[in-house]
Formats: structure tokens, sequence, C-alpha cells
């Protein structure tokens, strides 16, 4: 399994968000995880938006491009909309999306949205809360999502929807959670 996981962190401390970092990882069953890419982007400016961003192959093609970069952006400018982030360096708390398809045929039947929390002391995770998407009828839409405060204002609504919704379409243009290569 290949999963992402996506750090914010507040190296201004400003209070918010200022700077993502996304790491790509491969799932080694008896053997820690190899991780394949990372990406770096900042918010310069305060505004939940990337003004900087440096990405590897996120699209996995086999090319550092210009569509790498926006496909970055897409997922850091809605990342940066949650409240869940690090003060300063650490990278404590994190989030890990993952798809998985029980299908076979290719195409994610259902995207997991993990918050973890690591404690210092110990190293161990801590699983804080945890969000989907699903596409019921493997059409490639993701129709129904779970129902939680993801962006921690304290009211779970249709902005929390329409953020897994956000967060889950621009993962799988990532095309990472699959193990297929792009490269032609």
């Amino acid at each position: 399994m290949r999963y992402l996981k996506a750090i914010a962190q507040d190296l201004g401390q400003t209070g918010k968000a200022n700077t993502v970092l996304l790491k790509f990882y491969k799932d080694m069953l008896c053997h820690p995880d190899q991780q394949l890419g990372i990406a770096v982007a900042v918010d310069q400016t305060g505004d939940a938006r990337v003004d900087f961003a440096m990405a590897g192959d996120i699209d996995q093609d086999g090319r550092f491009s210009l569509r790498d970069q926006h496909l970055f952006r897409a997922f850091a400018d809605v990342f940066l909309q949650l409240n869940w982030f690090n003060r300063g360096g650490n990278e404590q708390r994190y989030l890990k999306v993952f798809a998985e398809n029980y299908h076979n045929d290719g195409s994610p039947n259902v995207v997991q949205l993990e918050f973890y929390k690591d404690c210092a002391a110990s190293g161990e995770q801590t699983l804080v809360y945890r969000a989907a998407g699903y596409d019921g009828d493997n059409d490639g839409v993701f129709e129904s999502f779970t129902n939680g405060d993801i962006d921690g204002n304290g009211i779970a609504n249709k902005a929390d929807k329409e953020l897994i919704r956000a967060l889950i379409k621009s993962f799988l243009a990532f095309e990472a959670w699959s193990s297929r290569s792009r490269r032609a």
C-alpha cells in the first residue's frame, strides 16, 4: 500500500500553519516503510494559500513538471485550511491519506484521512480521528463522506465535507495511491 503523510507547521510562530511537507511512502510489510518522495510548500503571506512550492515528481510520470507544481499546490492549499498543524518544526501532528481498491479494478473505492498525533516521549502514534470518502458504485465519483469536524472549528457541517472532497480529489490526482508507474 502507498500512502501520503501530510505535515503542516507553524514555523513563524503566528498560530497558523505556514509550511506544508508531503511525504510519499510505500508500506513495506515487516520492514520500515520506504519514503518515495517529498515536497515542500510555504505560505509566506498567511492567507492559507501556497506562495512557494518545491514539488518532485508528484504524479509519478518520470518528469518534474509544472503539472507537479499545480497538483501539489492544489492539495497544500486545502490542507492549509485545516486546523491540524505543529507549532515550530516538529512533525508530531500529521495526516495520513491512502486509498483502497476493493474491486481490484484500478479505481479506488475508499480514501481514508487519518489524523495522527505522536507522543513525543514514547514516539507512539495516536489516531485522533478519521474521515473518509466513498465511491459506492465504483464510477470514479466519491458520493458520500463521513460527518466530522476536520477544519477544527467545533462544528461538523457542509464546509467539512467540502474539505474532505477537495482533499480526496487532489490526493487522487497525484496518482500516488497506486503502485503502478505512469512512466511511458
